[in-house]
């Protein structure tokens, strides 16, 4: 006998519900001490008006109004104050003698014309506000890069780069190996790539750190801008210890193989991709080191954002880990210490992504817990939610 319209419409809703069943046992067995989420109330507590809202020193935060969500805004409406351009056709041949030449109150529109710009690049303290965009067709057109290290030697004299010397070094050191570093309030980028192409272990260390971007600005903002690197690739930090200095990042791409996201800086990511590289770690790296301050609520937020991977096999590579600054291991000091701040929501995140565990100790050794550490994760969808 065969089934009526009605009875096999039945049968269909129930095997849809079944599928529905599995599909959220199997997304809540990733919901564990090792694998902490948000509820509808506490999430309400870590959106991005929550995050950007105030800045200053801990213990005497001021809310200022800050609403970058538009971004740096159409490049389209900029009237350049000055034109970067390698082939002589601009005021200027590189982005550091536009950025010299920076002066005055007002905002000051530096136009980089497509092509790539091989320097160490600084933006001290006391700038204008300066908004620095490529002209190109798209992100990929204009490129800051240079391939400076950790490791890498120099003379104890030299100036690793002219935001962060360094001297007494006899190595460049993290801060020293940033391709550029923004330590002005007030930067925008937009329709740029900010690169550091050194070859990881050209030079012996267990630490090949080497920055694209450095930030200890406030009031930042990245549109549509491509950080490229391996590990630490972008650094997100703050003019001292107990200062909020934030950053917003938007439409953009940030890829490396280890902690190639961290800092004590607040920083939102709101529809970046956080793209994972396999080459030199394989499986088993990680993509976020945030190093909040004890006293700082917020440190990084990921919201409709990708989390994304070159190859790496499923299951297999970390979201992040705390990175306590400053603190040796066995040192840590709850309450005093840094301890690294991340939500997730909203995202997507791909296959390689460890299920069960998907958060690693600390660099000072603590192995995760929901009540140590301050990882959490809202409503993400994906093979590796």
């Amino acid at each position: 006998m065969q089934p009526s319209h009605r009875t096999g419409a039945t049968l269909r809703a129930a095997a849809l519900l079944a599928a529905a069943g599995l599909a959220a046992a199997a997304h809540a067995a990733t919901v564990s001490a090792s694998r902490p989420m948000l509820t509808s109330t506490t999430a309400a507590n870590y959106t991005l008006e929550k995050y950007l809202q105030r800045s200053g020193t801990i213990g005497a935060l001021v809310s200022d109004g800050w609403s970058p969500t538009a971004g740096a805004g159409d490049t389209a409406g900029f009237r350049a104050t000055y034109t970067v351009a390698a082939d002589g056709s601009g005021t200027h041949a590189t982005v550091q003698a536009a950025v010299n030449a920076a002066s005055g109150s007002a905002r000051v529109y530096i136009a980089v014309k497509p092509g790539t710009y091989r320097a160490t690049v600084c933006v001290p303290r006391g700038k204008p506000p300066i908004t620095l965009y490529g002209t190109g067709s798209d992100n990929t057109k204009a490129v800051i890069v240079f391939n400076n290290a950790g490791p890498k030697p120099k003379s104890s004299n030299t100036a690793a780069n002219a935001c962060n010397p360094n001297t007494g070094s006899t190595t460049y050191g993290t801060t020293g190996s940033a391709t550029f570093t923004v330590a002005a309030n007030d930067f925008h980028a937009k329709n740029l790539t900010f690169s550091n192409d050194y070859v990881e272990d050209t030079y012996a260390g267990s630490g090949q750190q080497a920055v694209a971007l450095m930030s200890t600005g406030d009031r930042l903002i990245f549109d549509s801008v491509r950080f490229l690197g391996h590990q630490d690739t972008l650094f997100v930090s703050s003019g001292g210890y107990d200062v909020v200095a934030r950053s917003y990042f938007k439409n953009s791409l940030v890829q490396g193989d280890v902690d190639f996201i961290f800092g004590r800086g607040t920083a939102v990511f709101d529809g970046c991709t956080v793209k994972y590289l396999k080459g030199r770690k394989g499986n088993g790296g990680n993509h976020i080191a945030p190093a909040t301050a004890a006293g700082n609520t917020y440190g990084f937020l990921f919201v409709n954002s990708r989390f994304t991977h070159d190859g790496a096999s499923g299951n297999s590579v970390s979201i992040g880990r705390s990175w306590d600054e400053g603190v040796s291991t066995g040192m840590y000091r709850a309450g005093v210490s840094p301890n690294g701040q991340a939500v997730i929501r909203q995202s997507t995140m791909d296959g390689h992504i460890k299920l069960q565990a998907p958060w690693g100790a600390s660099t000072s050794g603590r192995a995760f817990s929901p009540s140590g550490n301050r990882f959490r994760e809202y409503l993400n969808t994906g093979a590796g939610s």
